[in-house]
């Protein structure tokens, strides 16, 4: 089987893109905008066609969509009751939440964005209706619409004096567009349109770096932060959904050209730059690729991935205090002991699931559900749940001394209104329908029913995947069929990976990195088993830094728990071993004794390492 090493893709991924795109874009004066939409060859799942099975991420989903169900939603009314000078009962919920004027950027955050994530959380509250079918959450949806709608009037009293208007319009934008997809909502769209009327007077009138808006007047430096430049995205998404052009033209007002301009001609634009809104901005060049059928966007989004991917960590996550480093510097390595905000977790981990899903749709290339895959494993299946008072799991932390998880300081934070989304979202993640067949991308426990040439098909999939390395795919069909699986080979995946079907294993080159096709006519009751290749590997934090490392087993990024002696020899770590066939412990021979290495989703309170010295 032929494997390539994460440098020799990132390498492969530039020298693909410059091929794929060898015309360079002319100046946008000088050409014709191309209008014709763009049909990827994989399309998305509904929610409701794919449900998880019994395992952590199930239970992952099932905390944030109980969690959010029972918020009071007086309380998440009441910053916007506030401000319109409405009565306004309930609850504060606290922290970035509420309706306060004791915000100082040195150091309170006490109503920094009040109401900020009431969008997202009924985004993710609709997606969650659309997984389950739950009636209480379906109409906890309808509700949170009609009373903020009964908040909003055309002057847009709520953004008077507000610091991040566009911050928080699009996820409003988000939660609404939503309301009405998955949550079948007949108010939303109505609510949508006279909301973007209310925000409109207090936008600018293109996108806005922070640079940009510092050489502005501004009242503090905090009105310097807005995010002008995710809105395309939503916009788009609102004008496919609902048919009004006017979110057409008000996307293609905040596209961010220089940002993409300089992307797409493979300038890195990242140094410096606020790490997880200019990830999640790709998604915005992506919308705009598929809507207006401009190549220049797909470039972007392409390369500005793949230099995020260049200065990730080895668990995916990128941005030390949220912003990302100056590459060839060794800054990654220096941000071990500066750090303990290394990566924005449920933000980061949802930006990054979002542009990888575009590009595997697009692409089909593999290589993004890798990167899917390495982000799920190593950071958001480890986040601290949510607590009913908002207390949130913010950054993981990779310091060199002494790391642990720990809450954010203060309650309802960005990231608590990410992570119902990015739960929600796991399972249209794992699988895509094509005309030829489906694609299963992620291996979790999880069932998918869709329709194949008018026939009925169910796949069920069983796995304790990461822990062990086998899964097994069984397939339920009203009636023979022929189609296609394609089944993700994971880039890292060595010579022991073998697929069967029915106990004969299949012949053919697995190549790792590629989606291995296994077009047949399918019988009911078939099954795919498949065991893939998890060999133990180390890598760099970066270039400059070859004698810092993170043990790695296929996926999994493995941290050394509890005390740990300064160095390790390279061969130590790689002759690691399992400390039982059940346990997600791994051991490693210490100069004085057996230390305990284990993914992150496995640690709790302990302290640990992610990167371990070695000899250079």
């Amino acid at each position: 089987m032929k494997t390539k090493s994460r440098r020799q893709f990132l390498s492969s991924a530039a020298v693909s893109t410059a091929g794929l795109f060898a015309v360079r874009s002319l100046p946008a004066w000088a050409r014709m905008a191309p209008t014709a939409p763009i049909v990827p060859p994989l399309s998305v799942f509904s929610y409701s066609s794919v449900q998880l099975l019994d395992g952590p991420l199930l239970l992952q989903f099932d905390q944030n969509h109980q969690r959010y169900l029972h918020l009071d939603e007086d309380g998440l009314l009441k910053p916007f009751r506030q401000r319109e000078g409405l009565p306004a009962p309930g609850p504060d919920l606290g922290g970035w939440y509420d309706n306060s004027d004791d915000f100082n950027e040195q150091n309170n955050f006490h109503g920094f964005i009040p109401g900020h994530s009431f969008g997202q959380y009924v985004s993710g509250l609709a997606r969650a209706y659309a997984v389950t079918g739950s009636k209480a959450t379906q109409e906890k949806v309808h509700r949170l619409v009609r009373a903020y709608g009964a908040t909003v009037e055309p002057t847009g009293k709520f953004y008077v004096n507000y610091r991040l208007p566009a911050y928080t319009f699009d996820k409003t934008c988000c939660g609404l567009i939503d309301a009405h997809e998955f949550a079948a909502d007949p108010l939303a769209l109505d609510v949508l349109k006279r909301s973007t009327d209310a925000v409109l007077p207090y936008l600018p009138e293109k996108a806005l770096s922070r640079a940009e808006q510092e050489a502005r007047p501004h009242k503090t430096i905090a009105y310097t932060w807005d995010e002008t430049y995710t809105l395309p995205e939503n916009f788009f998404l609102a004008y496919q959904r609902s048919g009004d052009k006017r979110y057409r033209d008000l996307a293609e007002r905040f596209i961010y050209h220089e940002y993409y301009d300089a992307l797409a001609e493979n300038h890195n634009a990242l140094p410096g730059k606020h790490a997880y809104s200019h990830v999640n901005t790709l998604s915005s060049a992506m919308q705009a690729y598929l809507v207006l059928g401009d190549e220049k966007y797909l470039r972007a989004a392409t390369n500005g991935l793949r230099m995020v991917q260049e200065q990730s960590y080895a668990t995916g996550g990128w941005g030390p205090d949220e912003g990302f480093v100056v590459p060839g510097k060794g800054l990654l390595a220096a941000s071990l002991g500066k750090t303990r905000s290394s990566f924005e977790t449920p933000c980061g981990a949802y930006g990054q699931f979002k542009i990888t899903r575009y590009l595997l749709r697009v692409t089909r290339d593999s290589r993004y559900g890798d990167s899917m895959e390495q982000v799920l494993y190593n950071t958001v299946a480890g986040a601290k749940s949510i607590l009913a008072d908002g207390t949130s799991f913010y950054y993981s932390d990779y310091n060199s001394d002494a790391a642990k998880k720990v809450y954010y300081k203060d309650k309802w934070p960005c990231c608590s209104g990410t992570f119902p989304q990015l739960t929600a979202d796991y399972g249209i993640n794992s699988y895509y329908p094509a005309k030829e067949g489906i694609y299963v991308n992620l291996f979790l426990p999880s069932r998918v029913t869709w329709q194949q040439n008018g026939a009925r098909c169910t796949l069920t999939q069983q796995t304790e995947y990461p822990t062990s390395n086998t899964t097994q795919f069984q397939l339920d069909l009203e009636r023979t069929e022929t189609f296609t699986i394609y089944v993700r080979v994971p880039a890292w995946a060595d010579a022991k990976t073998r697929i069967s079907i029915n106990g004969k294993r299949v012949e053919g080159d697995l190549v790792a990195g590629k989606f291995f096709a296994l077009p047949r006519t399918w019988k009911n009751g078939d099954r795919v088993e498949f065991e893939i290749g998890m060999p133990l590997s180390l890598q760099a934090v970066d270039a400059e830094n070859p004698q810092i490392v993170a043990l790695r087993r296929g996926p999994l990024a493995l941290f050394g728990a509890g005390n740990l002696p300064g160095k390790f020899s390279r061969a130590q770590l790689l002759a690691a071993s399992a400390a039982s066939q059940s346990s997600e412990d791994w051991l490693v021979q210490g100069d004085s004794g057996k230390i305990v290495f284990r993914p992150f989703a496995a640690i709790g309170d302990e302290t640990y390492r992610l990167y371990q010295q070695v000899e250079a």
